[in-house]
């Protein structure tokens, strides 16, 4: 495993060349890109490739950029540009992205008054047109040698209770959506550290799927221990929130051998990154990184000690979130 620096994920808007050059000089393995950026900006994607090269970064994993849990004409209008996208991932060699999944359905009317037949109708009903569309996504990254993470959404006030609760664990996760991996073995699991916090869950039960079920992995600790109250944006850097979770799941994946990305994931309002500039949220970011890595595991501090880019510029095999 390796660790990755994304700029979106600390609440930067960087282009892709400035989050390049920042990664290496933070002394950052790898780098994961807005791909769609990239091609409607149409960028010299083997020019920034030939830089990720220079510097010894790894290609690390590309947000989804994919419209597909509402409207079905916004999800075909994308699906049709999401053999481009995944063309310029592979050429990055950004094996691997990642999507949460619904974790209630559309607002029901009297929805505390339905029987429990009628919920769990409700609930196949909105699994199956998911893993319908998450099927075709698959099918397509895989023709371009990426994996697809599943996440989920821990926080417990999430829900707005006006529809029928879907998914809440990894657990969960697993067992809605166990015909997608059986039929799409590039399609795994997005394990984010602040959701198994947020949901309650124990990593063990997160990570009973194994290192090869892993897709991709975010970190972050939660800025407050109360989870009835925890809401999405309330997140610390790795290790500053004190809950354990990044350290523990680090531990596990070390010890479970797995070989992707890393990134770090406080998004924007993360207070010890506040008036910070790009290059220091950078170094901070990979500090506290630092600080949760297994002592055990090799942690690459210096640009001489990161080794090549292992990643090819053929087709990747198939197997975040």
């Amino acid at each position: 495993m390796y660790p990755c620096w994304n700029a979106r994920a600390v609440g930067l808007n960087l282009s892709a060349q400035d989050t390049i050059e920042i990664a290496a000089k933070a002394g950052f393995e790898g780098v994961d890109l807005l791909v769609r950026d990239l091609v409607e900006a149409r960028a010299d994607v083997d020019g920034l490739r030939g830089r990720m090269d220079d510097l010894n970064l790894r290609g690390g994993a590309w947000p989804l950029p994919m419209d597909w849990k509402n409207d079905r004409e916004a999800f075909e209008h994308d699906l049709k540009r999401l053999p481009a996208y995944a063309a310029t991932a592979r050429k990055l060699g950004l094996e691997r992205t990642g999507t949460w999944v619904r974790f209630e359905t559309d607002p029901v009317e009297d929805v505390d008054r339905l029987s429990e037949a009628d919920r769990a109708r409700l609930a196949d009903q909105a699994t199956a047109w998911q893993i319908d569309r998450l099927g075709r996504i698959a099918r397509i990254l895989d023709d371009h040698g990426s994996r697809l993470g599943l996440e989920i959404i821990g926080s417990q006030v999430a829900p707005s209770g006006r529809g029928v609760r879907l998914v809440g664990t990894y657990a969960e996760l697993r067992r809605r959506f166990q015909r997608l991996t059986a039929e799409h073995p590039n399609v795994g699991v997005l394990v984010d550290a602040f959701h198994i916090f947020a949901s309650g869950e124990a990593v063990d039960d997160v990570l009973q799927g194994g290192a090869e079920s892993v897709a991709w992995v975010h970190l972050a600790d939660p800025a407050q221990l109360d989870r009835s109250s925890l809401r999405d944006e309330e997140r610390a850097l790795p290790g500053e929130g004190g809950a354990g979770v990044c350290e523990v799941l680090l531990a596990s994946l070390a010890k479970a051998d797995y070989q992707g990305p890393i990134t770090a994931e406080p998004l924007g309002r993360c207070r010890a990154l506040e008036g910070l500039a790009p290059p220091s949220i950078a170094i901070k970011t990979r500090e506290s990184l630092r600080r949760v890595w297994p002592e055990a595991h090799p942690r690459r501090q210096g640009h001489d000690e990161r080794r090549p880019s292992p990643i090819r510029r053929e087709r990747l095999p198939g197997s975040l979130c």
